[in-house]
């Protein structure tokens, strides 16, 4: 089972979407990761990490508290999750069963939010599957109930005896994108994505209730930019990430916009193709 769910936050002692809807006996697994200065604010009935100072206030704060978190669990299965995420549910309809709803989509149940940490954890077992994440708000609902070798972010469950392998030699020199350099040193090193297709996730952190909330973007952004991916940071993050792993991204402009579009699957691939080399080396 899912050992500890990790809950990065900051500047949002009042407002915490995750751990409010979790089922009970998930908030008595929480351990919220937080600055030293602000642990007092914190009011919660749960664990709390708080961050070496060393990485408070730095400009890679957040991936170096993803990296610090993995440290920190060590190789049990854990969850991180943003303190922001609601989880929802899809209808079953979609993946040619009988509809089990009268909308394409709600807010989970608290059961329902334990069946889907039953799942991911189950998978988790599964020799090549390392992360575990939920779709996302924005996309078409798949025909199948999982897919693999897909991007995970917001909510990711993770196997550490897996991952642990690489966190030590883990990238923390970028400020956002940090969840996607992570993903593909993952997929890179044979350790594999699923996707649960019939839960998704919805972001709190787009909605006025956190707005001004956001310090990781609102320092590289500014009020007039409507749409915070499109800052030219991240841009210039992606590129990195890019020359990292030239198979991985292809990133252009259309009609004045810049767009991107990530390789899962030759990345994973990769992975392979590099155990071959080292055998025929050997």
């Amino acid at each position: 089972m899912i050992e500890r769910i990790y809950i990065p936050t900051i500047r949002r002692f009042d407002k915490q979407f995750t751990f409010e809807n979790l089922p009970k006996e998930f908030q008595q697994k929480v351990i919220m990761v937080v600055e030293s200065a602000e642990r007092p604010l914190y009011k919660y009935d749960c664990e709390y990490l708080e961050l070496p100072n060393e990485i408070v206030g730095s400009w890679t704060q957040l991936s170096q508290t993803r990296k610090f978190i993995h440290q920190h669990a060590g190789k049990i299965k854990y969850a991180m999750i943003d303190d922001d995420i609601i989880v929802y549910k899809r209808n079953v309809k979609y993946f040619n069963e009988a509809p089990d709803m009268d909308v394409s989509k709600r807010k989970a149940t608290l059961e329902e939010v334990t069946r889907l940490f039953i799942q991911a954890s189950d998978w988790l077992d599964e020799p090549d599957i390392g992360i575990v994440g939920l779709s996302e708000a924005w996309q078409p609902p798949a025909n199948t109930k999982y897919s693999d070798t897909k991007g995970a972010y917001g909510i990711v469950f993770i196997d550490g005896k897996k991952t642990s392998k690489i966190i030590d030699n883990l990238d923390t020199s970028t400020r956002v994108a940090e969840d996607l350099l992570f993903l593909f040193e993952c997929l890179s090193n044979g350790i594999n994505t699923r996707i649960d297709n019939e839960f998704l996730w919805i972001n709190k952190s787009e909605s006025k209730e956190l707005s001004g909330k956001r310090p990781i973007w609102e320092e590289i952004s500014d009020s007039t930019t409507k749409n915070i991916f499109q800052v030219k940071e991240h841009y210039d993050i992606l590129y990195y990430i890019q020359k990292k792993f030239p198979e991985g991204i292809t990133i252009f402009e259309k009609d004045g916009i810049m767009k991107n579009v990530k390789h899962w699957k030759k990345v994973y691939k990769s992975s392979n193709q590099s155990s071959l080399g080292k055998f025929f080396d050997d």
